[in-house]
């Protein structure tokens, strides 16, 4: 299989090769770096968060052939990112050791444990935040504790479906404004979910300075990072790179198992592809025969679309893309995802409530008019 880069610049093409140079085993090549727009280059390095991996790799290389304000620029991102995930380690064990006292069980799904555990060293990898997965009993007893250490939801919740409408909520601490998502599912599409119980059944535990934490099994791990980047369209190659790190921890008999009993083959194989085309991965060939398939092809291709180009698809599609991305997104799901997700879409949310407020009596209301401030909300965004 291959897949067509038409519209991928050079700098794009310069970031992969040094990418798949993962062990850092041979030279740039000269002729590479030769007539490189080197701000574009940054660009990209940084939309994709990748430029830890590329500054270890060129600070390893002849320099010569890299602009100095490049390789600075490159070591200043990669500093202040080490600062970022220091700090997320310490409010990491700071909100563990409270949740732990409120008897609160957690998952934790990436951040600076997701960086140690396939990249050995937590400066390695970027994360904006810190994602915990609780049980859905537990979300309002999750929230409590987070007030109580100084950090405030992102959103107001007026309407009492909030559960049924998201899959996670945001908060933002006052003070250092450090952000972290609590999840009650792994994913807002109504697929064949785990329940909190079947995770924590098969969890892996991690010790990082001398705290126990509880992360991921390596199986449901692949299936959430390949579920999540499918959804956002592979727009960053950090998960990508995440990918081909992961592979060589899966027991590939019980992935395969796991994928025939809960679904998500398509998805993996989209990964799969994507990781072994731009990045080299090596996909073992049971896993390979496993998953990547003709609609799996097709997923990868227009995800192409999205890593070609410098876009954001989170929390909500440019205007630019919007069209684009609303086709990709309903041809990721089976016919009953895409009935769940418009029939989700119809209900009425929060936001609405607090674009138009109305007396709880009149509560009602909000379902017959939900389409008209959706549509009024869309309609403000502005474009790019």
């Amino acid at each position: 299989m291959t897949l067509e880069m038409r519209d991928a610049p050079k700098e794009l093409s310069f970031l992969l090769s040094i990418l798949r140079n993962r062990d850092q085993d041979q030279a740039i090549l000269p002729q590479e770096a030769a007539d490189m727009d080197w701000n574009l280059f940054m660009k990209l390095a940084v939309h994709h968060r990748v430029y830890p991996l590329v500054y270890l790799a060129l600070k390893g290389s002849d320099t010569s052939l890299i602009p100095a304000y490049v390789m600075q620029s490159l070591q200043r991102h990669y500093h202040n990112n080490t600062i970022k995930m220091l700090h997320l380690s310490r409010e990491m064990s700071r909100i563990c050791d409270v949740f732990a006292e409120a008897r609160i069980r957690s998952l934790w799904l990436k951040g600076p444990l997701l960086a140690l555990h396939l990249y050995g060293d937590v400066a390695h990898r970027t994360s904006k935040d810190l994602d915990i997965l609780v049980d859905a009993e537990d979300v309002e007893k999750a929230e409590q504790v987070l007030t109580q250490l100084g950090y405030e939801a992102e959103e107001e919740i007026v309407l009492g479906n909030w559960k049924k409408k998201s899959h996670h909520r945001s908060f933002e601490h006052r003070e250092h404004f450090a952000q972290v998502e609590i999840h009650w599912r792994l994913n807002p599409h109504y697929s064949r979910s785990f329940s909190f119980e079947q995770l924590w059944q098969r969890r892996r535990e991690v010790r990082l300075s001398s705290q126990t934490y509880f992360c991921l099994g390596n199986e449901d791990l692949l299936c959430y990072l390949t579920d999540h980047g499918a959804r956002h369209g592979w727009f960053r190659l950090r998960w990508l790179a995440d990918i081909v790190r992961l592979l060589p921890l899966l027991d590939n008999s019980r992935l395969n198992q796991h994928l025939e009993r809960y679904g998500g083959e398509i998805y993996a194989g989209q990964a799969f592809i994507l990781s072994s085309l731009l990045l080299s991965a090596k996909v073992p060939h049971d896993l390979e025969a496993a998953t990547v398939g003709a609609k799996s092809y097709r997923l990868a291709e227009k995800a192409l679309y999205y890593i070609q180009r410098i876009v954001q698809l989170n929390p909500v599609p440019e205007k630019s893309v919007a069209r684009h991305y609303n086709r990709y997104l309903f041809s990721l799901m089976s016919g009953k995802q895409r009935i769940a997700y418009v029939f989700n879409k119809l209900l009425p949310s929060s936001r609405d409530a607090l674009q138009l407020p109305l007396p709880k009596p009149l509560y009602f209301l909000y379902v017959p008019l939900r389409p008209f401030l959706w549509f009024w909300r869309r309609m403000k965004q502005p474009s790019v």
